[in-house]
């Protein structure tokens, strides 16, 4: 993958956990930063660099003081963001980004089956929503 893509991606990332332009390129561009010494001379990245600098990311947005949202959004963005922000983590990190939910996600304090149940909650708040709102398919 080229340095343009790696970049969207960590930010197209970083506002999915954040709902907030400015917000997400501050922790997109911190994650990348202190990710930096381990990207290749010619600018290549990896799939393991990537997911190093999404594990950085998810750490910096687990980090933060609290919750960014919109009320006005109408969207899925709206149901991601009402998610707590462990399970918002875990459903980014797992069903967007198709990561495995192992001891490679940065959650010190879950265990591997409680990772699996905030997924699972989180899919059905999800669901809820978009039957809600007919905002599905």
């Amino acid at each position: 993958m080229d340095i343009e893509a790696y970049f969207k991606k960590v930010y197209t990332v970083a506002y999915m956990l954040t709902g907030e332009e400015k917000i997400a390129e501050e922790i997109a561009e911190l994650a990348i930063t202190n990710t930096a010494e381990q990207l290749n001379a010619d600018n290549k990245v990896s799939a393991s660099m990537l997911q190093l600098t999404i594990l950085e990311l998810v750490k910096i947005f687990l980090k933060m003081p609290k919750s960014y949202s919109d009320d006005n959004i109408i969207s899925m963005q709206k149901a991601l963001l009402a998610l707590k922000p462990i399970t918002r983590t875990v459903v980014i990190w797992k069903d967007v980004l198709g990561f495995k939910l192992s001891g490679d996600i940065p959650v010190f304090d879950y265990t591997y089956e409680e990772l699996v149940v905030e997924l699972v909650c989180g899919r059905r708040e999800l669901k809820e929503y978009v039957n809600l709102c007919n905002c599905g398919p």
